[in-house]
């Protein structure tokens, strides 16, 4: 661009020379001419000197403006080179001072996600204390003291209580333990209620003449849902009709039998 405005500037002042300027010449130099000038009255005349000030008065301003003190005769590779260098520069100083400014971030970051990575299930207590420091971990306590204590007044109220009337049919091959109450064996599971009903057939006329079969039987006396309810063990009811019943039975299959 420095080499185009100062062929332009020449190509200027040249047609300008060749014909008579509608203003009179300069005149000399009040003081002393610029560094590199040299006026030689006896080689020019008055506006070859004209010309040749003009010329230098627009290198010496081609020079200061550059700002920098570099030559006006560089070429535009010259300069494109220089302000390419000077762009690297610019953006090395950015790199460092962002490196600089996030460096403690990062490594706060770096921190965190190691300590999210590292927080797994097993780090779960299954404590349910409260522990640690008061106004810290949780909320200090607020005690109400130095307070006499007032019972509530509330009316006294009658509450009644009347027992469901469910009931069912007897069940001659319940396993309450393991139906009523989730007491089980695991996988032998199945093996256990196979015996209990191979068990149970052959008495099942003693449980039929106990409990007849056209009676109601309620379910008072049970564990309520979600009790803690203990393994227990049965114990076998005496009754005479029930001997009766499996007396009978046991004559009549050995009399129909062969």
């Amino acid at each position: 661009m420095l080499l185009l405005g100062l062929t332009v500037l020449s190509m200027a002042v040249a047609a300008a020379s060749e014909v008579e300027p509608p203003f009179p010449p300069l005149p000399p130099f009040a003081s002393a001419p610029p560094v590199g000038v040299i006026l030689e009255e006896s080689a020019v005349d008055d506006s070859d000197a004209a010309v040749d000030i003009q010329l230098v008065a627009a290198e010496l301003l081609l020079v200061q403006s550059t700002g920098d003190g570099k030559s006006a005769s560089e070429t535009p590779s010259q300069t494109q080179a220089a302000g390419q260098e000077q762009r690297e520069q610019q953006e090395k100083k950015d790199q460092e001072s962002s490196a600089k400014s996030c460096g403690e971030q990062s490594k706060d970051c770096q921190q965190a996600l190691k300590a999210l990575r590292d927080d797994g299930l097993e780090t779960i207590a299954l404590d349910i204390r409260v522990s640690g420091r008061p106004g810290s971990d949780y909320p200090c306590e607020c005690r109400l003291e130095g307070e006499s204590y007032q019972p509530r007044r509330f009316a006294t109220t009658m509450m009644t209580w009347k027992a469901a009337g469910n009931c069912h049919k007897p069940l001659y091959f319940e396993d309450w333990n393991l139906e009523r109450y989730g007491h089980s064996h695991g996988p032998l599971d199945p093996i256990f209620s196979a015996a209990h009903f191979f068990v149970t057939l052959p008495v099942l006329p003693y449980k039929m003449g106990v409990e007849l079969p056209w009676e109601c039987v309620y379910p008072l006396g049970y564990y309520r849902p979600g009790n803690c309810a203990p393994w227990t063990v049965p114990a076998i009811p005496i009754s005479c009709r029930g001997f009766a019943v499996e007396a009978a039975t046991v004559t009549g299959l050995v009399f129909l039998l062969p």
